[in-house]
């Protein structure tokens, strides 16, 4: 659907018919240069989320895909609330197009749809180089950098009253299974003592953690968790890795490929956010 002509370019919803995404695939891998954009994966995100069709728009020039802007939807909760929210992926402008003010463009129009559809909050999980835009052009505000940790053993359990105040990103078990159905990952489940895990083993040494949660009596692998280097990003309210100085690292900024950092913009709320009452982990992106 053509929406602007602005600059020589259009501007169009996304196109996600299987054409759609394998244009979107070479575009993506070439930008980024990365293995990852497969139309497979695509598809899965921005066609099979049980939460919702993707919400997003392309800059066309010369018929040509030349810029990408892309929400998904997620299940959110605050204090006692369902709250309609989004979480911004896969932002690319081609090398030749930068300095046009495409991102804006293509993220303003998303926000007026996103907003017309209903939906309250969008976060953004960005790098330092990409902070000033959201913030400056895009009315974005700052909650805080990730953790990032590496211990050899789990965090010590927060009382799970903690997250009842708290902004958390909750999945349903349709949306749980479609999380793990990531074609680019393989994920395993463990019941550990009172404490349920789910992990990207990444090799025979160490291992991605994206969700920790009570013990969960429906998890069908009753492996025993193998002991290996945990690695985790993200902002607990419910658990902490502080408690166990001896076998936890904090790795320093400068040795991070690129430290990240949780963003937020309110589209039809007041809501006010930072590291003190919101729980966010891995599980609720998609980098691993």
């Amino acid at each position: 659907m053509k929406d602007t002509d602005s600059n020589n370019y259009l501007f169009e919803e996304i196109d996600t018919s299987l054409f759609g995404l394998e244009v979107l695939s070479r575009f993506l891998s070439q930008t980024f240069k990365s293995h990852k954009f497969t139309p497979e994966y695509l598809d899965w995100m921005y066609n099979k989320n049980p939460n919702g069709d993707v919400v997003g728009f392309n800059a066309i020039n010369e018929n040509e895909l030349v810029a990408h802007y892309a929400l998904i939807p997620i299940q959110a909760h605050y204090k006692n609330q369902t709250i309609r929210a989004l979480i911004s992926i896969n932002t690319a402008t081609s090398s030749k197009h930068r300095g046009q003010g495409l991102f804006t463009i293509l993220a303003k129009e998303t926000y007026i749809k996103a907003t017309n559809q209903g939906f309250e909050i969008v976060f953004g999980v960005a790098n330092a180089n990409s902070i000033p835009g959201f913030i400056k052009k895009l009315d974005f505000k700052y909650i805080d950098q990730l953790d990032t940790c590496v211990s050899l053993s789990l965090p010590k359990k927060i009382d799970f009253k903690n997250l009842e105040n708290c902004f958390t990103l909750p999945l349903s078990p349709e949306v749980f299974k479609w999380r793990l159905a990531n074609p680019n990952f393989h994920y395993s489940q463990y019941n550990n003592g009172d404490t349920h895990i789910v992990a990207n083993d990444m090799n025979y040494f160490a291992r991605s953690i994206i969700k920790i949660s009570e013990v969960d009596i429906n998890c069908l692998d009753r492996k025993s968790l193998v002991p290996k280097i945990n690695f985790w990003v993200g902002i607990s309210n419910f658990y902490s890795w502080d408690e166990r100085p001896f076998i936890k690292i904090r790795i320093p900024n400068f040795l991070k490929p690129s430290p990240l950092h949780l963003i937020y913009k309110n589209l039809s709320n007041q809501i006010a956010l930072d590291k003190t009452n919101i729980h966010f982990e891995a599980i609720n992106f998609d980098a691993f």
